[in-house]
């Protein structure tokens, strides 16, 4: 759709995106990479369900709300060879990508104020849509229009994720929104009214009591809300608009635009097992394999209150083989931040646990060596065959279903991470290393966050802000300690021992030596650093 085919609704609805665009441009929204969003995960699933994804490379990629560019930015910087659009309302934050953009030479991606209303034809066809934090925050019009671009915009096989907040789930929040905006809705100023309203949080949550099933749920929501960034609180609850829906509201709507549900980002989120034997066999009756039903009835059990949806045309849908085969991990690559406990002695039981406290127990000695293969790697991907070569290298094809038994029992458990293509990443005892183009820039500008080899954000303290645009690859740790320390110097920083100076240059190049070598370690965990292109 271009400008001149703008439907006969959005005048009526152009009051509502100005207001919009005028709370970004006070309080911006801070503009991050969102892992799940990156179109190699994307791709990942796909071929899970035994689609075949458009190529990652030179793919075309499309982000309706894109704020300051912090998604996909990093997606150029990262694709050199794909072509990036984004669009948002907010022209202080277009204006601050563009400027970011620029500086950083990148010619593959494109950011524009403007509505999501206004993409047509002359767009082109996108093998990958974005739409984070978007589609519960618009008018209804908007929201079909967000669809109606997906389904007219999206090539043959692309692939679309688009976030929402989700009902039964969100309906405490509601109410927490609905008090907040009775609290604050005469207070025209963004930034004066997000301050009141955190006021007003602050001085409720200790005044509603816990001996009701409505003060205990309204708290506990109160004290989340309490430790949230202003900027969130604003845009998540006091905008004029914020329409959460159901799941099933949402599918149908996708399928009045041609769009279907292939899943969501958060795979394992679909797997009743998951949510032990009572609740699986629970939605089994409820659902009777009905795929919506089933995704409904689970957000009714857990109280979900966000989702992440992937949509693909609906003529694509053909050869999707829902069961999830952990041998089609096998043309993908796997990472998984892993820690191990070992079991009772002479039990031969060790304990893989994720950060977030899922775990596999086994006693199999080849998927004790796999498993140790797949945690040596990481934060870089391995392939499924080079952990079955890892676990038995002289039998691999007598052990691979021990490791594929392993991997699929993770993957169900949301204890892996998929990607389409190998993600290789720099090791700290690299003679030069090398850090990330995007994090050698942010560094050099002072940023405080950016966006590492797996769409992360990832923190950047004063060290690292001096160190990390040196790590161009030219230079070893010793020129890495004088250009370090002059750069200190020029800030006026000193090195200290013991809460005292260090003063003695020979004892100042041995700290700083230390410090270099702390650094690049936590660069590497942190995957900042490029692997050598050897």
């Amino acid at each position: 759709m271009t400008s001149g085919d703008t439907p006969a609704s959005l005048p009526e609805i152009a009051p509502a995106l100005e207001r919009t665009a005028a709370q970004y441009d006070a309080i911006p929204y801070q503009s991050k990479p969102f892992p799940s969003t990156h179109p190699a995960r994307l791709a990942a699933i796909g071929k899970l369900f035994d689609l075949t994804p458009p190529p990652l490379r030179t793919a075309r990629i499309l982000e309706i709300g894109c704020a300051a560019g912090g998604n996909i930015i990093p997606l150029a910087a990262h694709l050199p060879d794909a072509t990036c659009l984004g669009i948002d309302l907010s022209g202080v934050q277009i204006e601050q990508g563009q400027r970011r953009a620029e500086s950083m030479g990148l010619g593959n991606v494109t950011l524009r104020q403007q509505s999501v209303t206004e993409i047509g034809p002359d767009d082109g066809p996108f093998d990958y849509i974005i739409c984070h934090g978007v589609y519960s925050w618009v008018p209804a019009t908007v929201r079909e229009a967000i669809l109606r671009v997906c389904g007219e915009r999206l090539s043959d096989n692309g692939m679309a994720i688009v976030s929402y907040n989700v009902m039964p789930g969100w309906h405490m929040k509601l109410v927490v929104r609905d008090s907040m905006i009775a609290h604050a809705a005469h207070i025209p100023d963004p930034s004066q009214k997000a301050a009141q309203a955190r006021w007003f949080i602050d001085l409720l949550k200790d005044r509603v009591s816990k001996e009701t099933p409505y003060g205990n749920a309204l708290r506990t929501e109160l004290e989340h809300i309490a430790d949230l960034r202003d900027d969130y609180v604003m845009h998540e609850f006091l905008e004029d608009e914020n329409n959460p829906c159901t799941v099933t509201e949402f599918v149908r709507a996708a399928e009045r635009a041609r769009l279907s549900y292939l899943g969501d980002t958060q795979l394992h989120t679909m797997i009743a097992d998951g949510y032990g034997e009572a609740t699986a066999a629970a939605l089994q009756q409820l659902s009777r394999n009905r795929l919506l039903a089933h995704e409904q009835y689970i957000d009714i059990i857990t109280g979900r209150t966000f989702r992440q949806s992937i949509l693909v045309k609906a003529a694509t849908m053909g050869p999707v083989q829902r069961p999830l085969n952990p041998r089609r991990l096998m043309d993908l690559h796997v990472a998984a931040q892993l820690t191990m406990t070992p079991g009772p002695e002479g039990s031969g039981k060790r304990t893989y646990r994720d950060r977030t406290a899922r775990t596999l127990t086994t006693d199999s000695a080849t998927v004790h060596a796999a498993l140790d293969a797949l945690m040596a790697r990481y934060p870089g991907t391995v392939t499924p065959a080079e952990l079955i070569e890892a676990a038995a290298p002289a039998e691999a094809a007598r052990h691979d279903t021990a490791v594929f038994d392993a991997l699929g029992e993770m993957m169900n458990a949301g204890m892996l991470d998929f990607y389409i293509e190998p993600l290789r990443v720099g090791s700290a005892d690299t003679r030069r290393p090398t850090a990330i183009a995007l994090a050698r820039f942010d560094a050099a500008h002072g940023a405080s966050l950016t966006a590492n080899l797996r769409h992360e954000e990832v923190s950047l303290d004063i060290s690292g802000q001096l160190l990390v645009p040196l790590l161009d690859g030219t230079r070893d740790r010793e020129a890495l300690c004088t250009d370090l320390l002059q750069a200190m110097a020029g800030r006026d920083m000193q090195l200290k021992q013991d809460d005292a100076p260090i003063t003695e240059p020979d004892a100042q190049r041995d700290a700083a030596l230390q410090l270099i070598d702390f650094l690049l370690t936590s660069l590497a965990a942190g995957a900042l650093l490029q692997a050598d292109s050897a």
